[in-house]
């Protein structure tokens, strides 16, 4: 027999086996449902589009992009006061790679800020429960430099981050991290930068994005080294997903499978990686994307 049959019936035999799990014990809900949305809806048949998809997926947590630009905030009061009647919270969403960076310091105080200064006009109903971030400075040119160097800057802005943040809110935070971090060795430290990032934050999104749950690059195999240092620390670690096209392969993304295969592999996953406290769910990017291949 072949090494690729006998890897073929590998593969085979796991679905097999996650499939009767499945049917054996149903699937109960993830801890978390999450998504990302880019753009706050103004209008309220928009919003009420937004939100109704959102509920009939599930979702229970919703990643909301702010304009630290904008004085108009009563798109996000209305926006936050119909999601919590809903069931849904909400994170105030901010983030560029440059963040990740020493000399932007300052864009991140100012995100804060902006989110501090909502906070005290907003009112309880209308207030945001926790404060998410997207910093993904591997996307620069600095990182192919001096990779190290930019590590060195990205560990400092997300303590200053943390800091600037739980001095004058109670809100929890989270950020968006790529699935291979917990390769990359933290500074000054004898951990890994994947375990360090888990230690700051209060939860971490995984940037986990493939479309089959099973195998050796499939959604479990991928998410576990991560969700083992949630487990180890005592901290959730949600499984992001794509829906979006993208250039980076069509392994990874759902945009030409559909919500169904989305749902199922899902399922496969959540029943194999419910066994470990640090995972906590999953996270759907993004919204519209999502919205457009359940469509389709």
């Amino acid at each position: 027999m072949t090494r690729l049959r006998i890897i073929i019936i590998a593969m085979l035999s796991c679905v097999v086996i996650a499939t009767v799990l499945i049917l054996k014990w149903g699937f109960e809900n993830p801890p978390v449902k999450a998504t990302w949305v880019w753009s706050v809806p103004t209008a309220s048949n928009d919003r009420n589009e937004m939100l109704g998809f959102a509920q009939e997926q599930g979702v229970t947590v919703i990643y909301l992009q702010v304009n630290r630009k904008s004085t108009d905030l009563e798109p996000y009061r209305e926006f936050i006061e119909e999601a919590h009647r809903q069931g849904m919270e909400v994170e105030a969403l901010g983030g560029d790679p440059r963040w990740g960076l020493s000399g932007y310091q300052q864009d991140i105080q100012s995100f804060v800020g902006w989110i501090e200064d909502y906070q005290r006009s907003a009112g309880e109903q209308a207030a945001f429960d926790g404060i998410h971030v997207d910093i993904e400075p591997y996307l620069l040119e600095d990182w192919k430099k001096d990779q190290e160097h930019v590590v060195r800057q990205w560990t400092d802005n997300m303590e200053y981050l943390v800091q600037e943040a739980k001095r004058n809110t109670s809100l929890r935070i989270s950020a968006d991290l790529p699935f291979w971090i917990h390769k990359i060795s933290a500074p000054n430290s004898d951990t890994n930068l994947g375990a360090w990032m888990i230690e700051r934050f209060d939860s971490i999104v995984l940037m986990n994005y493939r479309n089959f749950a099973v195998g050796s690059n499939g959604i479990i195999a991928t998410a576990l080294p991560m969700v083992k240092e949630g487990t180890r620390i005592g901290k959730p670690v949600i499984i992001g997903l794509e829906t979006a096209p993208t250039n980076e392969g069509e392994h990874t993304t759902f945009f030409k499978e559909g919500t169904s295969s989305l749902n199922w592999q899902m399922r496969l996953s959540h029943n194999f990686l419910r066994r470990y406290s640090g995972y906590g769910g999953f996270s759907i990017h993004d919204y519209e994307r999502w919205r457009e291949t359940a469509n389709s």
